[in-house]
């Protein structure tokens, strides 16, 4: 995905503070010649970093009324094994980190394994959804003519709206009539592979049980409010350093370059999304007039990248230095007298 990009053009000269070319207070880059490579704002970084510090605790907020049902968990406990979670789903390759929440929340709580990972299969796949038909709408507003010379967006917010729309249609048959839907799935890919049939059902059913977990509609309409607001977050994020980078996109752009990410990332991903991330992220830079390989936009590219990967890592060092302290702390049982807890 670095091929042809010019890296040097991004690296070569001095990092320096300074005022980019609107007079504004920015990181720049600056050649040899005395010429501006590539600037980013501060108060754009500034501005993304809290954009970033919102999404995670919205994402904790979020996870929270799922586990509800299973068990009572503290905001405290949440937090530092969601912290850690969302570090490993980025970092670690293969979406391995997926495991890491369900295996610390149960390590942590009284809620078992199993209980867990039905509340990660109902955020992806309603996540999946969400982005597919955001990007699925965007699209509709750009020129034909364009997304014919670039079919690549098309085409993959196409497949993703397939997959995320027939597992959507599987999990509502599932929840209106399950041993018919269980049945019907076990005899056509049963002439496949039994072992994947038996897997497809086993997720089907944790997401149907996690989502009927949430207990009520004013439930689901809070947990459907907060998944908006997050990925309405992140779109607007990835805009903002768009303009820190003086790269002047509506802010349709941003929700589109998120999209292609998150579809991106849903296949097996490397070690940190190295690449990956970038390469989706700017797929669809043609569309708004934006040049792939041009300094300014590699730059916008990579640091959303860094900012993204160094944030999660923070986060996630913070949360296992914690869930190590409270691993180590003595557990109280509230059911013994105060004595008998002091002895």
């Amino acid at each position: 995905t670095a091929r042809n990009w010019p890296i040097d053009k991004l690296v070569s000269g001095s990092l320096e503070s300074g005022q980019d070319r609107d007079g504004v207070a920015a990181l720049l880059m600056r050649g040899s010649d005395g010429e501006i490579g590539w600037s980013l704002q501060w108060s754009a970084l500034a501005g993304y970093l809290l954009i970033l510090t919102a999404i995670h605790l919205l994402r904790v907020l979020r996870w929270r009324p799922l586990l509800r049902p299973f068990g009572e968990v503290s905001f405290a406990v949440v937090n530092r094994v969601g912290a850690v979670g969302f570090m490993s789903v980025f970092l670690l390759p293969l979406r391995l980190g997926e495991l890491v929440r369900p295996y610390l929340m149960s390590r942590s709580s009284d809620i078992p394994f199993g209980s867990v990972l039905s509340t990660i299969a109902v955020e992806r796949v309603l996540d999946g959804m969400t982005v597919a038909l955001v990007l699925f709408g965007i699209l509709a507003t750009v020129p034909e003519a364009l997304l014919i010379e670039h079919p690549q967006v098309q085409t993959g917010a196409t497949v993703a709206l397939l997959v995320f729309g027939s597992a959507l249609l599987l999990l509502v048959a599932i929840a209106l009539a399950r041993r018919p839907t269980i049945s019907l799935i076990r005899r056509l890919v049963g002439f496949v592979s039994l072992k994947l049939a038996d897997r497809i059902v086993e997720l089907a059913t944790a997401f149907v049980d996690g989502l009927a977990a949430l207990g009520s509609v004013l439930a689901l309409l809070q947990f459907l409010t907060v998944t908006a607001t997050y990925w309405c977050l992140n779109g607007l994020g990835i805009w903002l350093m768009a303009r820190g980078f003086a790269l002047d996109v509506p802010l349709t752009a941003g929700y589109a370059m998120m999209g292609c990410v998150v579809i991106g990332m849903m296949i097996p991903n490397s070690p940190g999304n190295v690449g990956s991330f970038w390469y989706f992220m700017l797929l669809p830079a043609v569309l708004y007039g934006l040049n792939p390989d041009a300094s300014p936009v590699v730059g916008f590219a990579l640091a959303v990248w860094f900012i993204q990967t160094v944030q999660m890592t923070v986060f996630g060092i913070v949360g296992l230095w914690a869930h190590s302290r409270a691993a180590g702390a003595p557990r109280i049982d509230e059911n013994l007298p105060r004595d008998a807890q002091s002895h």
